[in-house]
Order: structure tokens, then C-alpha cells, then sequence
């Protein structure tokens, strides 16, 4: 594992513990502390590059089909396609790069659902979503194993924002109360993780072909990861 992805995991766990520590009322803040640390990483890696404005392009339109899919299928709950489109633009790009549009995602589609204390959660949980499934970057991934890994992102998104609805909401915490807290969440998260999986299934494998044909023809993130 490499110093950017270190650097990631630590500064989304500093966030975190602010978060807990200075109560729901920043989150906002946070927010956008969060983005800007991510962005950090893209300053350095960019230093030097003619291809950057390429890779952003890219970026933006990953993350714009993400949060448009959210938003058309908002009437819907669980049912939402960000997660198929996050996972399948980070196996393309990269760890990095997949943190960074996890996180753009949530919180740019929650200017149209509603910014809170769950945004930097949600940040947080996409962005892990989207480092995990850019490991994969490079490496010819087989359906199984795509559609394996998007029926647990699933369920990892929804247990991380578990973790925010006990953490915030439930008192006392105890072992019943936790259990009571994710058993009422399943019904949600296994939509989500079937649909996710549903999608991967039909479309993952000629959605990576079609992504990884933009990668080559404009030579992009070939030094993600380095």
C-alpha cells in the first residue's frame, strides 16, 4: 500500500474523530476539509503532468453519471446505481483517483438530497468503496469477482452508515441496540447490494471495456498507485 492511499485512510479517519468530537453542527466544514485533503494528493501527483486536464474530464463525467443516476432513481429507496458506476470508473483508474470520486459523489448528489451530518460518512464510505475497487485497476477482474465485490459494497456503505445512526442516535449502545440498529437497516442494504450486483452482472464487464478504450486512446492514469 502506497503513502497517497496511507494518507487517505488516515485523513478520513481524522475526520471522523473531529466529527464525533465536535459535534454534527460542522459537518459541512468537514465536508469540504475532507475534499480538499483529497484533492491535495491530485496537486502533488499532478506536479509535472500534461495529461491532467484529460484526467479530470474523466473524473467529472464518473462522478456526474453517479450522482445523476442517484437523483433519477431518488423516488426509490436503495435502489440507486452510484454504486455500479463508482465501482467500474475506479477499476479503471485507480485507488486514488476512485476515493476521490467516491467522495465527490456524495457530496455533490446531496445538494439535491439534503447536506447533514451523514454527508462526511457517506464521503467517507464511497470513497473506501471506490479505493478498494481501483486496487483492481490493471488486472483482468472476472464477472464473479466484480459482481461479488459490488453485493458487498452494498453492504459495507450501509454498516458504515450504520455506524453513523448508532453513533448519533442510539442510547445506551449496547449489543441488542446494535443488533436491533443493523437488523432494521438489512431490508435497505441488500436492495442496494442486489442491485448493484444485478447491474455488474449485466453491464459491468462492456462498461470497463468501453471505459478502459477512453484510458488508452487518451493515455490515462498510468501512474496511479505509483
Amino acid at each position: 500500500m502506497n503513502r497517497r492511499i496511507v494518507y487517505l485512510l488516515v485523513t478520513s479517519l481524522i475526520v471522523l474523530l473531529l466529527l464525533a468530537a465536535f459535534g454534527s453542527k460542522n459537518y459541512l466544514l468537514l465536508s469540504f476539509v475532507l475534499l480538499a485533503a483529497i484533492l491535495g494528493i491530485y496537486f502533488v501527483r499532478f506536479e509535472g503532468s500534461h495529461k491532467n486536464s484529460r484526467e479530470v474530464v474523466f473524473i467529472a463525467i464518473i462522478s456526474a453519471l453517479a450522482v445523476a443516476g442517484r437523483v433519477a432513481f431518488a423516488a426509490i429507496p436503495s435502489v440507486k446505481p452510484e454504486l455500479f458506476i463508482l465501482i467500474l470508473g475506479a477499476v479503471v483508474s485507480g485507488p486514488e483517483t476512485g476515493f476521490l470520486m467516491g467522495s465527490i459523489i456524495a457530496l455533490a448528489s446531496n445538494m439535491y438530497f439534503g447536506q447533514g451530518a451523514w454527508t462526511p460518512w457517506q464521503m467517507i464510505a464511497l470513497g473506501l468503496i471506490g479505493l478498494i475497487s481501483g486496487l483492481c485497476a490493471n488486472k483482468n477482474i472476472s464477472r464473479l469477482l466484480l459482481v461479488t465485490w459490488g453485493f458487498v459494497a452494498g453492504f459495507l456503505f450501509g454498516w458504515i452508515m450504520d455506524i453513523y445512526y448508532i453513533l448519533g442516535f442510539v442510547q445506551p449502545i449496547t449489543i441488542k441496540s446494535i443488533f436491533v440498529s443493523v437488523a432494521a437497516s438489512f431490508p435497505f442494504d441488500v436492495t442496494h447490494a442486489a442491485f448493484t450486483a444485478v447491474l455488474l452482472f449485466l453491464l459491468g464487464k462492456r462498461w470497463i471495456k468501453i471505459f478502459n478504450g477512453f484510458k488508452v486512446k487518451y493515455d490515462l492514469f498510468n501512474n496511479e498507485g505509483n
